[in-house]
């Protein structure tokens, strides 16, 4: 048996692709979920995972950056993602290199999940909230120091107001939009202003009376957890949140009086498939959205970007599918141990053990 495992990764595009040969005597490699927030505007993902380029394979990466765009986050940071497809792949912070373990073609083995960091960012818990119990891992509110007791009870009693627009933005704000309360048009297909009519094989024909996309009584946008491949190297996150809204309902002004448009800003799309389009920052490499022609009118915005008073799930606005992950079966493949347990955590919080 050779001393060295080969570690894939790379982008969805497949424009960059890089192959390590990582010493045995290294694995797992470790890896941090950060949960702050410019991860997630950042990503467009409520957290992303991390894992430090081993010494050995430095030189490797360093050189493969010529390949990347790069995005400076800050005077410590930078990013670097594909220009064609937006997957960002690699970080650097303070000079030390990093993989996103989205982009790893296998997590199972290669990469051992240590610890959870800005899980007070979040508000709400986040992600965090489905990376307990069973995983021996380490949460921290900050960088090191860990979570006060009864931090969220706290949070909940002090959350202001709703409101009645919803900011999104990635980090550097290139993109940016606001989305309304569900409207009559957001389930009305006889409303001039909406173009939502399609028959949906795998979500049920079309029900004006019943749209899947709306939930608690039309008060919130249906989302989801998604680990299938496209959705995880496109954001190079191991797990992707999906909130489904009628372009209805986004404006790209606070007023609302800039109606929603596939062209503004920094965004920039990126055909994956054959009648699906995959939007992201052109400047920072968010993930934004993702739109397909069998779903007209209806767009899936990346949970990340959303800025809630309430916390990063959202939920005066969102109702979360929690009987189980999107395209789990992708998952297993490459991260059996994570995806398992993220899904039960994922039930278990759906059934109200949200503590």
């Amino acid at each position: 048996m050779s001393d060295a495992q080969e570690v894939r990764a790379r982008c969805l595009c497949g424009n960059y692709q890089l192959s390590l040969s990582v010493p045995r005597h290294k694995l797992p490699l470790t890896a941090s979920v950060c949960h702050c927030d410019s991860c997630r505007h950042g990503s467009g993902t409520l957290c992303i995972g991390a894992t430090y380029v081993p010494e050995k394979c430095l030189t490797a990466v360093q050189q493969s950056l010529s390949k990347l765009k790069a995005s400076e986050w800050s005077s410590r940071r930078t990013t670097y993602f594909c220009d064609t497809c937006g997957s960002t792949v690699i970080g650097k912070l303070d000079g030390q290199l990093w993989i996103y373990t989205g982009a790893l073609d296998q997590l199972e083995g290669v990469v051992q999940i240590q610890r959870q960091i800005f899980v007070k960012d979040t508000l709400d818990g986040g992600f965090s909230n489905w990376l307990k119990e069973d995983l021996p891992i380490k949460t921290h509110a900050t960088l090191d120091n860990d979570l006060p007791a009864g931090w969220l009870e706290k949070n909940y009693q002090s959350t202001s107001k709703a409101s009645d627009r919803l900011h999104a933005h990635c980090l550097c704000k290139g993109v940016e939009f606001w989305i309304a309360r569900p409207l009559a048009s957001s389930a009305d297909p006889s409303n001039p202003r909406c173009d939502l009519h399609w028959e949906n094989p795998e979500r049920g024909d079309y029900d004006p009376k019943d749209p899947w996309w709306l939930k608690a009584d039309r008060t919130k946008f249906h989302t989801i957890v998604c680990a299938c491949d496209s959705c995880r190297l496109a954001a190079s996150c191991d797990f992707v949140q999906w909130a489904y809204v009628p372009t209805t309902d986004i404006s790209l002004s606070a007023d609302s009086s800039v109606p929603f448009s596939h062209t503004f800003g920094t965004l920039k799309g990126y055909g994956s498939c054959k009648r699906v389009v995959r939007y992201f920052c052109g400047d920072c490499g968010a993930n934004v959205f993702w739109t397909g022609d069998d779903r007209p009118g209806l767009l899936d915005v990346a949970v990340g970007l959303l800025h809630a008073p309430e916390g990063s799930l959202a939920q005066d606005w969102l109702e979360w599918q929690t009987n189980s992950v999107d395209f789990k079966e992708d998952g297993i493949r490459r991260a059996g141990t994570l995806i398992n347990h993220v899904e039960g955590a994922l039930q278990k919080w759906g059934r109200g053990d949200k503590a």
